[in-house]
This record gives C-alpha cells, structure tokens and sequence, in this order.
C-alpha cells in the first residue's frame, strides 16, 4: 500500500511540475516583451532555464531538508538524462541537424564545464566558495550567446526568435492551456514550485521508508521524473524534423544546470562528493559529454546510430551505478 501511495504521489508531482513549466514557458515571451525585455539572447536564456527549473527547484528543496546526496544524483543524473534520453532519443527518431552557431555557442562550454567540475570534484568536495565561482561563470557563457546573437543578421534573428518560441511552446504537457500572459506566468509557477516540492518530499520519503541509496534515488527517479515533459518536447521537436532544438535545449540545460544548480546548491550546503563519484560518474559525464560534442562537430549532425550509442551509454553508466551502489 506504501508504495502504491508513493507512486501515485510522484505520477501527480510529475504531472503538476509538467503542468507547471508548461504555463510558466508559455508566459515567458509574452511577460518579457512586456517588461520591455526582448531579444534572441534572452531566449535563449530562458529556455535553458526553463529546462533546467524543475531540477533545480527539487535540487534545493533535498539541500534544505539535509539529503545532499539525492540532490547530487539529482543535478549529475539529469546530465545524463538529457544527452542519453532526451538526444539520444530524439536523434533515433530522426538525426538532428546542428549548425555551426549552435556549436560555438554551447557546444565548446558544454564540454569545458564538465571539465572544470572533474577538476574541482576531484578534491572531494565542492565548497560554497567554489559553488559561487561555478554561478558566476555562467555571466560569460551568457555574454558568449548575447556576441553569437550580435553577428547575425535580421533575418537570422528573426528565424531564431521563431525557433525559441516553438522550443518554449513544446515544453510542458499540452493540457489544460490557458492565454499567456501574467496569470498563466503566476500559476505556472505556483504549480511548479508545488509539483518540485511534492516530487522531492517523496524522494526523500522512499529513501526514508525503503532504504534506498540517496545517489540512486537521486540518479534514477529523481533525474528522470522532472525530466520527462522535456523528453516529450525533445520527441516532438524531431518528428517535426526540427531537431536542432533537442539538441540546444541538452546543451543549455546542461550548462545551466552544472554551473548554476550545481552552485547554488553548493552554496547552501557545501557538497562532500563519495570516491564513487570521483572514480566512475564524474568521468563517465566528461566521457559521455566529450561523446556528444564529437557527434556534433563531425558531420554536424547526429545520426541515428550516434543517437543510439548515447542512449546505450546512459544505461550502461545507470546500470554500473547501480551495481556500485549495491
């Protein structure tokens, strides 16, 4: 009975941090113009963030409750998530095309960042001063996408507007849509900010109630629940044959997430990494992101086969973890 309580409860988080991103993805463009924001750049931004919010949100809810290690499961296992299943994937159902700006832009951080994490976590653990580094760090990379966004022509730019509009609209579950604007912007994230709580109070219940490893949890369930609705929007965007979205919203999210999730967490409480990590999943995430970037400088694209040995990357590194924990 625990456990079928415990499964409906996540199903229902999933759905509300879904529901949730949703409404609140849909209202960012239109909020934006209307606080007299705009930009291709600034779209940019928000979708990484919009990405990358229910992993932080549930990042931080098992930092304050003192589970720092669902929380670091959480943070590196989304990584893996969104280069093995939301790439990976997406790229098995059509190749995804990646242009040369995508690849200056976020291709050479997304590989330099998992880097600088290897080399800080080496030490075993990541202090608050280094997790305030890692947040700053993210200024140049915004600074990069602001120079890309300078050298294109209008034309360019209005083609991109359009492509992140359809990157937010994609995002999020199709039910239950409502007019963007500032109620759809308040209630998104409302129901956001609920789902993340509900989904990480019952993280910490199964560990708390079945004796689960914190890393597994975190890894597995944790990285994979609130990933989902972007699975979806990843899915979605390549049968439409524009898969260059699935690709820049891993890269971004992946930025995002390492730099300032993984900071800010690292702020409120410092991290104490296990030799596990040191030893196996740290450089298993420079691999398979060292493996993505390959992929995208080769032809340019990612292929079917490419996108089915990111795929069956991820689950040999979830199954290794498993059996390491165990």
């Amino acid at each position: 009975m625990d456990i079928i309580y415990s499964t409906s409860l996540i199903l229902l988080s999933i759905l509300l941090i879904g529901k949730g991103s949703d409404w609140l993805t849909d209202s960012l463009i239109p909020v934006a113009k209307r606080l007299g924001v705009s930009g291709v750049s600034v779209g940019l931004i928000l979708v990484s963030i919009a990405v990358s919010l229910p992993e932080i949100l549930v990042a931080v809810y098992t930092t304050l409750k003192g589970f720092s290690d669902v929380t670091l499961g959480v943070i590196l296992g989304s990584i893996f998530v969104n280069i093995g299943l939301m790439t990976g994937l997406s790229a098995m159902v059509r190749p995804l095309k990646v242009t040369k700006n995508l690849i200056l832009r976020d291709g050479v951080f997304s590989l330099v960042v998992p880097i600088l994490v290897l080399a800080v976590g080496l030490q075993g653990e990541i202090t608050r001063a280094e997790g305030f580094a890692f947040v700053l760090l993210f200024i140049p990379y915004s600074i990069n996408v602001f120079l890309q966004e300078r050298q294109k022509t209008s034309e360019q730019r209005s083609q991109d507007v359009k492509e992140v509009e359809i990157s937010l609209d994609l995002l999020g579950f199709d039910i239950g849509k409502i007019k963007s604007g500032w109620l759809s912007f308040i209630l998104g994230v409302g129901v956001l900010l609920a789902g993340a709580q509900l989904f990480g109070s019952q993280l910490i219940s199964i560990v708390e109630e079945f004796h689960v490893n914190q890393l597994i949890i975190g890894f597995t369930l944790g990285a994979f629940g609130p990933s989902i609705p972007n699975i979806m929007a990843a899915y979605k965007a390549a049968k439409k044959d524009m898969g260059e979205i699935a690709v820049s919203e891993t890269l971004g999210s992946n930025i995002f997430t390492l730099l300032v999730t993984l900071g800010i967490t690292a702020m409120l409480s410092p991290i104490s990494l296990a030799p596990q990590w040191i030893k196996f999943d740290l450089p298993a995430l420079l691999v398979l992101s060292a493996m993505l970037f390959f992929f995208t400088i080769t032809k340019r694209a990612i292929s079917r086969f490419e996108g089915a040995v990111l795929l069956f990357s991820y689950l040999i590194i979830v199954t290794v973890q498993i059996v390491l924990a165990g």
